[in-house]
């Protein structure tokens, strides 16, 4: 058994059991000081940490480079998504945090870990670029930004369906530890913001490096054009928001649609079969 494969099967091992511990304090009508359910996800992403610098510095004949991050393969880049996502929820929105929002995080990271534990082929041909500092940031940059909306769609989704036991006076007992309406809807409007930086950032060093590598400012690549027409959408949404001050359930759909932009830049790119994207995720 190699060093990578047990680090995964002991970040899967530990996100299920901070699931079962969320599970358990979220049905609990008591309110602890201390959360188990947190200390796990905490520990489960210092693991999965260990395993994301593993795999970053695996030494292989088979590959051309040293030095390269794990996103090269659907299943390498299932990976690291799912370490962007607790990355973005445990440290850059620390001061966000919402103990019951692990009780759906916890899952949505064991099934993105899953597809890590199948064997996929890799393109000597992608690795040649993560030597630039360019692109290494434009990787980053990218998969965080990813999570950062991806956190947004699932605080989205808990908004809807607390709005809608509200409106229809369904027993509060499922909800009683779910936050505000109004404190979703802050943790979803920051996090697209967040997500929009990034995606922002990205975008330009994506740019800069391919004009360094390919001596041009824009690939003409269906991803690329794609991260330019997600990016504008949430310029709209925070403009709405954030400057004509629309709030409230119409919002939090627009922000629903405006993923769908991302499932396709992220993924759905990818069936068009062209470009450096393909090799990399």
């Amino acid at each position: 058994m190699s060093l990578a494969f047990f680090l995964l099967s002991g970040v899967t091992a530990v996100y299920l059991a901070a699931f079962v511990f969320f599970l358990r304090e979220f049905l609990s009508a008591e309110t602890k000081s201390t959360s188990w359910a947190s200390r796990l996800i905490e520990l489960g992403f210092l693991i999965h940490t260990l395993l994301i610098f593993t795999q970053t510095f695996t030494l292989s004949d088979k590959l051309s480079s040293q030095f390269h991050l794990p996103v090269t393969t659907l299943g390498e880049a299932s990976g690291f998504f799912a370490w962007s996502l607790a990355f973005v929820y445990l440290i850059l929105l620390r001061q966000l945090k919402m103990e019951t929002f692990g009780l759906i995080l916890t899952p949505a990271l064991v099934l993105f870990l899953i597809p890590a534990f199948f064997p996929f082929q890799v393109n000597p041909a992608s690795l040649i670029h993560f030597h630039d500092t360019y692109f290494l940031l434009h990787i980053l940059s990218a998969f965080f930004s990813y999570a950062s909306f991806a956190l947004s769609f699932i605080a989205a989704l808990l908004y809807l369906a607390l709005d809608r036991a509200l409106k229809q006076k369904t027993s509060a007992s499922f909800y009683h530890k779910l936050l505000s309406l109004d404190d979703l809807e802050h943790f979803i409007f920051r996090t697209i913001f967040l997500g929009f930086f990034l995606l922002g950032i990205a975008i330009l060093s994506g740019a800069f490096w391919s004009k360094s590598a390919f001596g041009t400012f824009l690939l003409r690549e269906p991803k690329s054009f794609a991260s330019l027409l997600t990016w504008a959408v949430y310029l709209v949404i925070i403009y709405l928001h954030g400057i004509l001050m629309r709030k409230g359930r119409r919002m939090v759909l627009m922000s629903l649609g405006a993923f769908v932009l991302v499932l396709f830049t992220f993924l759905g790119t990818s069936i068009f079969q062209t470009g450096l994207h393909v090799g990399i995720r």
